[in-house]
């Protein structure tokens, strides 16, 4: 019996896709790099940010690069973030039946919880775990397991809601069910590839699975 359901932040909840691909076309033209393309940056989604700029400037200073893209964020993100569509009434449903929730992102502490208290929605959370919160980050099972760990759950009561590969990635080596936001340009080839059973149209679905 499904008693836990744990969340993604960025692209499950939280609409953060064009904020974090504004943030990315402005520190490739500051850095002057060439090459800018909007698929691999969203191929990148659900991975720490620190490895992908280490990986994607590594000719520059990591320090600069990622206080350039924090700062160019950090000014745009209340105003351009947004929950998804029936987030809310979703998380409405679970509290009202005693689901226990939590959140495992890859999106470091600080502005995971200024997300959530500026979207309103920190109250329905028991446990929130960032990258800063683990040593191995998704697809590695570190971030669900300690989640699950602290919510005092067990792995088989539990659904991973998430929107990338790595989500789906996570919950399979964690061996929890993995419920994929299903609005998304690559949705179905995660669906296909992943052959994840429970598929989201918009989060109020998930009544069909608690």
């Amino acid at each position: 019996m499904i008693d836990t359901v744990i969340f993604d932040f960025d692209g499950t909840l939280a609409d953060t896709s064009q904020v974090v691909i504004n943030s990315y076309k402005h520190i490739y033209t500051v850095f002057g790099k060439d090459g800018f393309d909007e698929d691999y940056v969203m191929s990148t989604f659900g991975e720490p940010l620190a490895l992908t700029l280490q990986r994607d400037f590594s000719e520059h200073s990591f320090e600069d690069v990622i206080a350039c893209y924090r700062e160019y964020q950090v000014e745009r993100f209340n105003d351009e973030v947004s929950l998804y569509e029936t987030v809310k009434e979703a998380l409405d449903y679970l509290k009202g039946k005693n689901i226990k929730m939590g959140i495992a992102t890859s999106r470091l502490r600080n502005s995971t919880l200024a997300a959530v208290d500026n979207l309103n929605i920190k109250k329905y959370f028991d446990v929130i775990i960032t990258a800063d919160d683990v040593e191995k980050h998704k697809p590695d099972k570190e971030p669900l397991i300690k989640t699950i760990e602290l919510l005092n759950s067990k792995k088989e009561n539990t659904l991973y809601v998430g929107d990338s590969r790595f989500d789906m990635e996570c919950a399979i080596n964690s061996n929890v069910i993995p419920v994929l936001c299903g609005w998304h340009k690559l949705s179905e080839e995660l669906r296909n590839q992943y052959n994840v059973k429970y598929v989201l149209d918009k989060m109020i679905d998930i009544k069909e699975i608690v």
